[in-house]
């Protein structure tokens, strides 16, 4: 079963992001933005990672695009947009990819008449050889082909918005899954999130945690071969999402075997993951010590209240006695 992902976030202005600039990133190109006067460029950006791209829903190119959607929007704190960035299976060749991620902006179009602007870059000179991704710059608004119209209000509210990203996802599993089986990789996409797929099986959800952003500064800092704290942690946050992976589809394979009424045994595996959450779930502390412990601070809190007691009980004698004294 192959892992999908697939993230959508706001280009919003209260936020500082403008759909040129971020048009501009993803595309690795120079684009002027005439609401603000700025021109960003990002040409020397990725170090020709851009492998394939294209434009859905929209008669020009992905810097007019990207005016467009900035000139749209009046208010200071508008959304011009979203942004979304898609994991591509790796068994699939460029040709293919392209084929897929365009078949999904053209489900976003056909659904909500929203614009696309996609591009696909390869992975990491210093990452895995098999992250393979797509980010895709979605309009606000509605498209004819040469101008943005009404926005697209299904996607800012509150209660169908988060509906219809789901909605999202449930097809680039759909898609991604006919693409793997036509390319002659058949498996299906699982697009659930680690904490549904950790629930589903059985597993604590807190296996799995966000990785750190590490930022320019410790990006560089790790490129150059020298490891820093954050990125320490981001490994290991790594390997437990591998070893969580791993027991998720042992067990996936065991659930197979019983529908087709031929049994495995579960293997034991001896991860990482095992051997952390095994140290966390043994008791840091020895039963009986523990309760002799607290016996004996309930004795010492006793002797001390017996010890208030009768020095408080020795005052009030005093000041009787003396109260006596003067009435006399």
């Amino acid at each position: 079963m192959a892992i999908g992902f697939l993230r959508v976030s706001k280009i919003s202005r209260s936020t500082g992001a403008t759909a040129c600039a971020r048009m501009a990133y993803v595309m690795r190109s120079r684009i002027h933005d005439p609401r603000i006067a700025t021109t960003h460029d990002y040409r020397k950006k990725g170090d020709g990672d851009l492998l394939a791209s294209g434009i859905t829903g929209w008669d020009g190119d992905a810097e007019s695009l990207g005016q467009a959607m900035s000139l749209a929007e009046k208010r200071g704190d508008a959304c011009e947009g979203r942004s979304a960035i898609l994991a591509v299976p790796h068994e699939l060749t460029i040709k293919q990819s392209s084929a897929l991620v365009e078949d999904w902006c053209r489900h976003l179009n056909e659904r909500h008449g929203v614009a696309c602007a996609w591009v696909i870059h390869a992975p990491d000179a210093a990452g895995d050889e098999r992250n393979i991704h797509a980010h895709v710059v979605i309009s606000g608004r509605r498209s004819n082909g040469s101008a943005l119209g009404e926005k697209a209000r299904e996607l800012d509210d509150r209660k169908t918005g988060p509906a219809a990203i789901e909605a999202w996802r449930a097809e680039w599993g759909e898609l991604a899954g006919r693409a793997l089986e036509q390319a002659g990789a058949a498996q299906p996409v699982d697009m659930r999130s680690w904490k549904r797929r950790l629930e589903a099986e059985g597993l604590p959800g807190d296996l799995i945690e966000g990785e750190e952003h590490l930022g320019p500064a410790r990006s560089s800092a790790e490129r150059r071969g020298r490891k820093t704290a954050a990125g320490d942690r981001n490994r290991r946050k790594r390997r437990r999402r591998k070893d969580a992976g791993t027991l998720i589809a042992e067990r996936q394979k065991k659930m197979d075997g019983q529908k087709t009424g031929h049994p495995r045994k579960e293997p034991v595996l001896k991860t990482a993951l095992h051997v952390e959450h095994a140290k966390k779930s043994q008791p840091k502390f020895n039963a009986p010590v523990r309760t002799a412990g607290l016996e004996k601070a309930v004795r010492k809190g006793k002797r001390l209240v017996d010890e208030m007691v009768d020095e408080a009980t020795r005052e009030i004698a005093e000041n009787g006695r003396s109260r006596g004294g003067e009435e006399r």
